[in-house]
C-alpha cells in the first residue's frame, strides 16, 4: 500500500477511534508477552492503608481535608494513573527511561491524545460542525462601550443635573472632570463583567440609556455615574471565521480529553479493582462494585 493510500484511509471519517486504538495497543501486546508482566497485574487494589496515603498527599497540597466528593477524584486519578501506568509498562514504555509511575501514566495518556490528534484532525469541516453543535458556548454575550463619571453618594439631585447639564452642552471638559480612581473610559465588555465592577444593578441600567449623549445618573455600588453610551452590542452568535482560533483551540482540548477517557474506558475493563478500604463514596463503589 502506498503512503497516500494509507494517509487517505486515515483520514477516512468513518475509521472509529478504537480500531486504531486497538492495532496500537495489540502491536504493543505482541511485543510486550503477557508473561513479562507480574502476576497480579490484573488487579488493582484499594486498601485502606493506599487511601489514607493519597488523602495524606492530597492535604498536604491543598491544606484541608479531602470532602466526598474530593476522594472520588483521587480515587479516580489513582486509578487512571495505574491503569496508564501497568499499560505502559505492557508497552515497554519504560526502556531506558528512569521516570517515576506518574510519568508513565502521562505517556500512555500521549498516546490517547496521538490517537486523537490522528483520528479527529482540527479540519475545518470539523471545526464548523463543532461550532455549531456548541452555539450557545460561542455565543458572545451583551455587552457596552462607555465613559463614566462617579459621583459619591450622597452627592445632591440638583449636583448631578447642573453637570449633566454642563457635560451635554460640552462634552470636552468630561475627562476633566474625573477626580475618582474608576476609569473614565471603559472599552467593550459583557454586562457580566461590568456588574462585577460596578454592581448595585449598573449593567442592566446601561441597557436604557440613549446611545451618544451624556445621560443619568445611574446607581451603582459605588455611588452614582452620568455615562455616555458608546456602544450597546446585544448577545449574539459571531461568525465562524472571527472565532476559528478560538473554537480550534476548544475542539483540539476537548478531543484529546474524549480520546483519553475512551482509552481509559477500554483500559479499565481489562482490570479487576478491589477495594477493601472503609470511606470510600457511593459514586466509586457502584462504578466498581465488590464481589
Amino acid at each position: 500500500m502506498t503512503g497516500n493510500a494509507w494517509k487517505a484511509i486515515v483520514r477516512e471519517p468513518l475509521l472509529h477511534f478504537l480500531l486504531v486504538g486497538g492495532l496500537v495497543f495489540g502491536a504493543y501486546s505482541w511485543v510486550t508477552p503477557e508473561a513479562q508482566v507480574e502476576t497480579d497485574s490484573e488487579v488493582i487494589l484499594i486498601d485502606q492503608a493506599e487511601l489514607d496515603h493519597l488523602k495524606t498527599l492530597w492535604k498536604a497540597q491543598w491544606r484541608r481535608d479531602p470532602n466526598t466528593e474530593d476522594v472520588a477524584a483521587i480515587i479516580d486519578r489513582y486509578l487512571r494513573q495505574e491503569v496508564f501506568y501497568r499499560e505502559a509498562l505492557r508497552m515497554n514504555l519504560d526502556h531506558n527511561d528512569q521516570i517515576v509511575k506518574k510519568r508513565l501514566a502521562q505517556k500512555m495518556e500521549a498516546v490517547a491524545n496521538d490517537l486523537s490528534t490522528l483520528m479527529q484532525p482540527p479540519t475545518d469541516e470539523r471545526l464548523r460542525a463543532y461550532f455549531h453543535e456548541r452555539e450557545a458556548f460561542f455565543t458572545l454575550p451583551q455587552a457596552y462601550a462607555f465613559k463614566q463619571l462617579l459621583f459619591a453618594p450622597h452627592t445632591s439631585e440638583e449636583q448631578l443635573k447642573q453637570t449633566l447639564a454642563s457635560l451635554r452642552a460640552n462634552a470636552e471638559v468630561a475627562a476633566s472632570l474625573n477626580s475618582s480612581s474608576l476609569p473614565f473610559e471603559w472599552e467593550l465588555d459583557s454586562e457580566t463583567a461590568i456588574e462585577n465592577a460596578f454592581g448595585g444593578g449598573f449593567s442592566k441600567a446601561l441597557a436604557s440609556l440613549p446611545a451618544g449623549e451624556w445621560a443619568g445618573p445611574v446607581r451603582s455600588g459605588l455611588g452614582w455615574h452620568l455615562v455616555y453610551l458608546e456602544q450597546n452590542q446585544p448577545e449574539h452568535l459571531p461568525s465562524f471565521e472571527s472565532v476559528r482560533d478560538f473554537v480550534a483551540r476548544q475542539y483540539e482540548y476537548y478531543a484529546v480529553l474524549e480520546a483519553q477517557e475512551q482509552v481509559f474506558d477500554e483500559l479499565i475493563g481489562k482490570y479487576e479493582v478491589r477495594i477493601s478500604a472503609e470511606d470510600v463514596p457511593d459514586a466509586i463503589l457502584n462504578e466498581f462494585p465488590q464481589s
